[in-house]
């Protein structure tokens, strides 16, 4: 597609041009995560310049497919704002019943000088691409104690809580209606407390819920000291059993299922030390692994498990924290530039930037995201749909 039919708001890189470069950008010493990048450019290769906190061109073409993702016209805008805290961070649940999406904040000090918390919202999504977006705080009952990620979960939502002091971590499921009533699912591994649950997903296949438990919360004073490893789990909510799914990662984080189940995805985020501040050289990965049943026995029922363990994608700025995949296979994580798109195969084919990056994000109505920018929400309208959005 030549560059000149191309929207305003879209830029290409040149591949052959940008293969040798004779300045690099000092990711050592790149702004903390979540912060703002927005006077300066992310790469040595892609122009940053912003206006009111939005990029001039924010959609990045690294490879042709990117543009069947992007569709003839994209659009990116803010739609939510708050400033006096990082009140859109994780999470990100779409409720299509009553057209709303549930999030997280980041960490924060209440004004009254109470511990630091994490509060929830809710944002409720106009059917119409010029209608207004409107949030609100919510106090779900009892209160879920430094909330991060969350999922969809029968006729509500389920969130990972870090846990705070001696409550441990634990998957909590929200009714999605006031009171927003609040019911602990499982809070330990055979009597060994949770590090931090931090994101979580549902297998299809059989309704196992899927979930990631590294150990910022301890890093960041939620908790005083681990028992397990960073590792990953599942949880047959049926059959009450709970298995130790993945290891092997410095700080396992965002979980998802590919678009035909067949193909599991998890990010390593040991790059962010959890503090504010960005290690050049740990891990920024996606690691793949195939969905099977388990070959152990001949039962009918028995479970999925993952194999076949490979690196998918690396992450070229920060690191890549929530994932999502389209209904075409390509997959989406929140990055410190905004969000980075791979296809299938794990190939780099462009990118959404975001001033200040995008920790999570979520697909509500086709073609439509909303990405998690501490102080504010920004509405991405694409081509591409959502492998959760099966309209």
């Amino acid at each position: 597609m030549p560059t000149t039919t191309l929207p305003s708001n879209v830029q290409t890189v040149d591949l052959e041009r940008s293969a040798v470069l004779t300045s690099f950008p000092d990711r050592g010493a790149e702004s903390p995560a979540w912060s703002s990048v927005a006077s300066k450019q992310v790469t040595s290769h892609i122009c940053l310049v912003t206006k009111d906190d939005c990029a001039l061109q924010p959609f990045v073409v690294y490879q042709s497919g990117f543009l069947d993702v992007l569709g003839p016209s994209p659009v990116l805008r803010v739609v939510a704002e708050e400033k006096q805290f990082p009140f859109a961070h994780e999470a990100g649940i779409w409720i299509p019943k009553t057209r709303e999406v549930f999030f997280t904040s980041n960490q924060f000090y209440p004004e009254d000088g109470a511990p630091k918390k994490i509060a929830i919202s809710k944002i409720s999504v106009p059917k119409t691409p010029d209608g207004e977006y409107k949030w609100e705080a919510i106090s779900p009952t009892p209160d879920i104690l430094t909330g991060n990620g969350g999922v969809n979960y029968g006729e509500g939502a389920l969130f990972c809580s870090q846990g705070q002091g001696n409550i441990p971590g634990a998957l909590i499921y929200m009714d999605v209606r006031p009171p927003y009533s609040t019911k602990v699912l499982l809070n330990h591994f055979h009597g060994r407390p949770f590090n931090a649950p931090n994101d979580v997903v549902v297998l299809p296949l059989d309704g196992s819920i899927w979930f990631t438990d590294p150990n910022y919360g301890i890093i960041q004073g939620l908790r005083a000291k681990e028992k397990l490893p960073n590792q990953v789990y599942a949880y047959d909510p049926k059959k009450g059993s709970l298995r130790a799914v993945a290891d092997g990662f410095s700080r396992p984080n965002g979980i998802s299922f590919s678009q035909d189940n067949k193909v599991c995805y998890i990010t390593d985020t040991n790059a962010y030390d959890g503090l504010g501040g960005v290690i050049d050289h740990a891990a920024a990965t996606i690691y793949a692994y195939d969905v099977v049943k388990s070959s152990g026995s001949a039962k009918p029922d028995r479970p999925y498990v993952l194999v076949n363990r490979r690196v998918f994608a690396y992450a070229d700025c920060g690191a890549p924290d929530g994932i999502k995949v389209d209904m075409d296979g390509n997959v989406y994580c929140g990055c410190l530039d905004g969000v980075e798109v791979w296809d299938s195969d794990g190939v780099l084919i462009g990118k959404i930037l975001v001033p200040g990056g995008v920790a999570n994000f979520c697909f509500t109505d086709p073609g439509v995201l909303l990405l998690f920018n501490e102080n504010r929400i920004y509405e991405a309208r694409i081509k591409a749909v959502g492998s959760l959005v099966r309209e």
